[in-house]
C-alpha cells in the first residue's frame, strides 16, 4: 500500500469512549447492506460482498453554519462504506477512516487501500470511508439547472469562467447558502456519523490531499468529549491555491535546468536553451491563440483546464 507516499497526510486519533451509539431521528441511517469491496470493476466482481454500504440523512445546514431556506430540502444524503472486522466482533473493534481528497473526488479510489489495510491489520479493525457531501454517491453538488459540466457544454465536464455565474446562481436557487457544502459541513458529517452510528471504540481518521484539511477541520468541530491527536497535518505556511502557479513554477524551473546540464538535451536547444524556447512558444500562443500548434494544445488539455494555453 503506497499511502506513505502521499505528500500530505493527516491522521486524527479519536478516543470515542463513552460515545452514544443511539440512532437519532434527524440523522437516520439506511443500512448496513452487503456490497462489493470495489465499486468499479472491468469484469463482474469475484470478491464477494465483504463490505457494507449505507447512507444517512444529514441536515443541509448544521446549526451555526447556515440556515436552511424554506424552498430547500432540509436533508441531504451521505454515502458511507465499511469493511467490518473479521477477527472478533465488529461491535468492539477499533475503527479506521480513510478520506479521499479533491475536494471533488468520491471515495472509490480509496477502496483498494481499505482492502489492503484491512488485510494488513488481519481483520482486527473496521475500515470506513465516506463520499463527502457534494461528491459521488452522496448528494451531488452539480449545476443541473444550468447544464454546466455536461458533455455538450462549452468546456465539457469542466467549468469555464463564463459558466461560473450561472452555475453559482443555480446552486444558490436550489440550496440557498452554499456554506451548506463547506469543509466545515463535511467535517461535521464525519463527526456526527462517528458519534451517532459508530460503535464507541477508538477511531483513527486518515485523509489525503483535501482530506488532510478536512481531517484538520474535524479536529475543530468534533464533540468536546473526543480526544484528538494530529500528525503530519500539513506545512507551517498555509498552501494558498493562489500561489500554485508560483510553487509549481519552481519545480518546473528546476526540471528545465536539468536539460541545460545534459549534453544530449541541451544540444536540441542550442540557440536560446529549453527555457527560452518554451517561453518563445508561450509568447506565440499569446500572439496567435488560434494557430495550429495552439489548437493542438487546447484540444489535448481541454478536459483538465478551462484555459489550456495558460
Amino acid at each position: 500500500m503506497h499511502l506513505a507516499s502521499c505528500a500530505r497526510i493527516a491522521v486524527t486519533t479519536i478516543c470515542a469512549l463513552g460515545m452514544s451509539t443511539a440512532t437519532s431521528q434527524t440523522y437516520r441511517l439506511n443500512g448496513w447492506y452487503p456490497c462489493s469491496n470495489y465499486t468499479f470493476s472491468d469484469s463482474r466482481s469475484s470478491d464477494g460482498l465483504d463490505a457494507e454500504c449505507a447512507t444517512f440523512a444529514a441536515p443541509l445546514c448544521y446549526p451555526g453554519i447556515c440556515e436552511t431556506p424554506e424552498f430547500a430540502t432540509p436533508t441531504i444524503t451521505i454515502f458511507v462504506k465499511r469493511i467490518p472486522a473479521t477477527n472478533g466482533d465488529p461491535k468492539n473493534a477499533s475503527n479506521v477512516w480513510m478520506l479521499e481528497g479533491g475536494p471533488e473526488l468520491a471515495s472509490t479510489s480509496m477502496e483498494r487501500h481499505m482492502v489492503k489495510l484491512h488485510s494488513m491489520l488481519e481483520g482486527n479493525v473496521n475500515v470506513y470511508t465516506m463520499d463527502h457531501r457534494g461528491t459521488g454517491r452522496s448528494t451531488l453538488l452539480d449545476c443541473l439547472a444550468a447544464q454546466v459540466t455536461t458533455f455538450g457544454s462549452p468546456w465539457g465536464d469542466a467549468i469555464g469562467i463564463s459558466e461560473v455565474g450561472s452555475c453559482a446562481n443555480a446552486l444558490e436557487n436550489e440550496y440557498g447558502d452554499l456554506a451548506s457544502f463547506s469543509m466545515t459541513s463535511a467535517a461535521t458529517d464525519i463527526s456526527t456519523f462517528i458519534t451517532e452510528h459508530s460503535n464507541g471504540a477508538s477511531t483513527i481518521v486518515y485523509g489525503i490531499s483535501y482530506g488532510t484539511a478536512l481531517v484538520e477541520r474535524l479536529m475543530h468541530v468534533a464533540p468536546p468529549h473526543l480526544k484528538e491527536v494530529s500528525s503530519g497535518a500539513g506545512p507551517n505556511n498555509f498552501p494558498f491555491i493562489s500561489k500554485w502557479d508560483m510553487d509549481f513554477g519552481e519545480v518546473g524551473d528546476a526540471f528545465l535546468k536539468l536539460c541545460a546540464r545534459d549534453r544530449e538535451c541541451s544540444s536540441h536547444f542550442s540557440s536560446s536553451g529549453l527555457f527560452g524556447t518554451l517561453q518563445d512558444v508561450i509568447n506565440q500562443f499569446d500572439r496567435n491563440p488560434n494557430s495550429t500548434c495552439a489548437a493542438l494544445v487546447t484540444e489535448a488539455y481541454k478536459e483538465q483546464s478551462s484555459d489550456p494555453l495558460h
